[in-house]
């Protein structure tokens, strides 16, 4: 099972990477993320920091100005808005005939989604790679903002960053996969995304603090899995606790149930979805 799963993940890999068009989309896509939406909306200038009875870090999760807040956030949007592509290429595989004959071909079943999981992961991982490698960088653009990390940032840190991302990457895999085998039309999963994306990223701590949120709002994102991952990713970067929702043991337990739910419920959902008709 081992073998089938890394073929069809390097199979997966390699239709992408052969792909300019999704090659230039996952470059461009957080440099206009950070470049446009990350330097024009500072709503941190409505909140200067050093203001006289107002704790900046406290509102901002511990971040020491917005675009680093906002930077933070957006590598989960990332993660949110990359994962649905793997459920969007099991759609077009379905439509050539290639999901038919891994359906009868002598490979498990839990190979299709599992492989495409993977896969999904990976570019995860690429692009937010490269949103963490362009945020730092505008530090050193004259009239640019960029991310700063605290002063004390280490290996340790970085090594917990990467694995709330993969927890949070494998969850939301898990999702759109499931959807994917089960929405036969792209149309109707299109708009299934849009009904799911959105909502869970506003209703988040990814782009405004909690603290400003109406209290029924506030509410919703206070357990929404991105803001427990959104929450552990900002108390690891800046090395505080100033501002957190949560401690940080309470968010890692949080999106790794995410993640664990969500596979259990992808597995009942897929295998159902993979029986041929």
């Amino acid at each position: 099972m081992i073998t089938e799963t890394v073929a069809l993940t390097v199979r997966d890999l390699k239709r992408w990477l052969r792909t300019p068009v999704q090659i230039l989309v996952a470059l461009i896509t957080p440099l206009f993320w950070l470049l446009l939406f990350g330097q024009a909306f500072n709503i941190g200038r409505l909140v200067p920091a050093g203001t006289p009875g107002v704790d900046f870090r406290a509102i901002f999760g511990g971040a020491p100005d917005y675009f680093s807040f906002m930077a933070i956030g957006q590598l989960a949007m990332i993660i949110l808005f990359t994962t649905f592509f793997g459920g969007v290429s099991l759609i077009w595989d379905r439509r050539f005939g290639f999901l038919s004959k891994l359906q009868v071909a002598p490979i498990h079943r839990i190979v299709i989604p599992l492989a495409r999981i993977s896969s999904t992961v990976v570019r995860c991982m690429i692009q937010a790679s490269i949103v963490i490698a362009l945020a730092v960088a505008f530090v050193y653009i004259p009239g640019l903002n960029g991310l700063k990390f605290a002063t004390n940032f280490g290996g340790l840190e970085m090594l917990g960053i990467v694995l709330v991302l993969v927890l949070l990457s494998v969850g939301f895999s898990a999702v759109f996969v499931s959807l994917g085998l089960t929405v036969r039309n792209q149309e109707t999963f299109f708009g299934l995304i849009n009904m799911v994306n959105l909502p869970l990223m506003f209703s988040s701590n990814a782009l405004i603090p909690i603290k400003l949120m109406p209290d029924w709002l506030a509410t919703i994102a206070t357990y929404n899995p991105l803001t427990f991952a959104v929450d552990a990713l900002r108390q690891l970067a800046f090395m505080t606790s100033d501002g957190a929702t949560h401690p940080l043991a309470i968010d890692l337990l949080g999106i790794t149930v995410f993640s664990v739910l969500m596979i259990g419920i992808g597995a009942l959902v897929t295998r159902s979805a993979l029986v041929r008709k």
